[in-house]
């Protein structure tokens, strides 16, 4: 079964949006070299570790991708799993894809400025506020539901704790516009003999109709945060491990 259109074109947008390639790709099966995905690599950690990578053949350059997942991403046990690597061989679109969502989602989580989500169109926001729900409800088992979902056989779930319908939830996606009373931050008025703080409420007439962030709506839920601070607490420990590891063979 052929990918989700409108899931394979977002993933395509977030690709282009990482601006490694020097003219924009227009299809997924320009991805098939792999050489874009170790480029984006790069990118997420401001290295150039892939560099003489890029010089290897594919399977190489698939090894140091799979290498990548394996020590980045919170599924690495399922990693090789995940992504065949013999399909990334014969360049099946579905394994490129599964890539391109790994990377989209642990740029996102790991990333202190993963990018601006306004330079996406609102259906592309949509479409990529999915992906990334998706993977955070299923990290666990990546390796039975992604396949699926990315052949548009499976929706990102609601939280357990919404009694909003999935029929509710998707229209609310698909509006261009939000129009809601919205609460600035506390302004604080300087006042003798004490500083008073009120919230000032302003209705939409005062405030320029703009459209909703699917993107940034999902990346400040608590869901979202709370795996980000695991993110970097993962990685700080992991660089202080290897710190450890450094100093105990100077001293030998």
């Amino acid at each position: 079964m052929s990918l989700h259109s409108a899931r394979a074109a977002a993933l395509l947008a977030w690709v282009n949006s990482t601006k490694v390639c020097p003219d924009p790709l227009n299809d997924l099966s320009q991805l098939q070299d792999c050489s874009v995905f170790i480029r984006i690599i790069n990118k997420i950690h401001g290295s150039k570790e892939g560099e003489s990578v890029l010089e290897q053949p594919l399977p190489e350059r698939i090894t140091f991708i799979h290498g990548f997942l394996q020590k980045h991403c919170r599924h690495k046990l399922a990693a090789e799993n995940l992504v065949s690597a013999q399909k990334l061989l014969d360049g099946e679109e579905l394994a490129l894809a599964k890539v391109a969502v790994l990377l989209l989602y642990h740029t996102s989580v790991s990333s202190k400025n993963p990018g601006d989500c306004n330079e996406f169109d609102y259906k592309t926001q949509v479409e990529l506020a999915s992906i990334l729900k998706f993977v955070l409800d299923n990290e666990e088992c990546l390796n039975e539901n992604l396949e699926p979902f990315l052949q548009g056989k499976a929706e990102p779930s609601l939280p357990s704790a919404s009694s909003s319908s999935s029929e509710e939830h998707s229209s609310l996606l698909s509006l261009p516009h939000k129009r809601e009373v919205r609460f600035l931050e506390l302004q604080r008025i300087a006042s003798f003999p004490s500083t008073r703080y009120v919230c000032v409420c302003v209705s939409p007439c005062s405030l320029p109709s703009t459209p909703s962030s699917p993107m940034g709506d999902i990346m400040q839920t608590p869901q979202f945060q709370l795996r980000r601070l695991k993110e970097q607490l993962a990685f700080e420990r992991e660089n202080r491990e290897e710190l450890e590891v450094e100093v105990a063979q100077s001293q030998k």
